[in-house]
């Protein structure tokens, strides 16, 4: 059965939405990024105790590349989060492996390093080292997702639903630019305008991170997801209001060949600027010049 999964932008959405799905994906301060928001240790701990007794689904995003110099700490916390009761670890960095591997922290290990989790080749190579699921890019179309999911022996992760992340870089290019020209801003959020549309960029003190200018919108290819046994499908909250979430987490919830096509026009009703992502655009590589 395809679970639903929530990545929430705020305490009181979990609260609103913990009978609304299937569980929640969640970063921790320090080492998550491309999260609406991160939670302190002892947060988790109280998040993680509210799904168990509603008998939830927990994953915490470990997915920032990391510094050697952060290396004891990011031990620290994966020995602590190896005691609660959460379901997996999405990690970006291999070090998360080989510390999970090293120390025998007996965490369930997600690959989700966004832009690369494009094909089963490399999924079955981590297999290997006792990684058991996969969030797979939203670069690739349905089609190879599909491919992908029959290729494999892993749980699979896919975004049905949300704003998505373009572009990351560890320098602060707002930031930079506000003190080369001596602006000044106490925001972390900002907008860049290109050819019509909106980008949201986040400066904050793990770097620059762009996202989508408009909003994904997988509901009719969640049947295709629910027909092909995908394990998980994620709708990120991300930049979007909570009542307006809400209503789209109700409208993802028993879909069928009868109600998706109104389910559908009801999303393009509420947002001006959805649209399917990569699921219908095979990436293609050119030569310049043909050289």
């Amino acid at each position: 059965m395809t679970k639903k999964i929530v990545i929430p932008n705020s305490m009181n959405l979990i609260e609103k939405l913990m009978n609304k799905c299937d569980g929640f994906i969640i970063g921790t301060d320090e080492f998550s990024v491309n999260m609406p928001i991160n939670f302190s240790l002892e947060e988790i701990k109280k998040i993680v105790d509210l799904c168990k007794q509603n008998n939830k689904e927990i994953f915490i995003a470990v997915n920032k590349n990391i510094h050697n110099s952060e290396l004891n700490d990011l031990e620290e916390i994966l020995k602590v989060l190896s005691t609660l009761k959460i379901d997996g670890i999405m990690y970006y960095d291999i070090s998360i492996v080989n510390l999970n591997n090293k120390k025998n922290l007996g965490l369930n290990l997600i690959w989700s390093q966004e832009h690369l989790t494009t094909n089963y080749a490399t999924c079955n190579f981590w297999t290997s080292y006792g990684v058991n699921s996969v969030y797979l890019s939203s670069d690739i179309t349905l089609d190879e997702i599909i491919d992908i999911k029959k290729n494999i022996s892993m749980k699979v992760f896919v975004n049905v639903f949300g704003y998505l992340p373009m572009f990351a870089s560890y320098r602060h290019l707002i930031k930079n630019y506000l003190k080369t020209f001596e602006l000044e801003s106490d925001s972390n959020n900002y907008k860049i305008c290109k050819e019509g549309n909106k980008y949201t960029i986040i400066d904050n003190d793990l770097g620059s991170f762009v996202y989508s200018s408009n909003i994904l919108n997988g509901i009719d290819e969640c049947l295709v997801f629910m027909k092909n046994d995908i394990d998980y499908v994620v709708l990120n909250s991300f930049q979007i209001d909570e009542d307006n979430f809400t209503k789209i987490v109700d409208l993802f919830t028993s879909l069928d060949e009868t109600n998706v096509k109104e389910r559908s026009n009801k999303i393009m009703s509420m947002f001006d600027n959805i649209d399917k992502g990569f699921l219908y655009k095979e990436t293609v590589y050119k030569v310049k010049n043909n050289e």
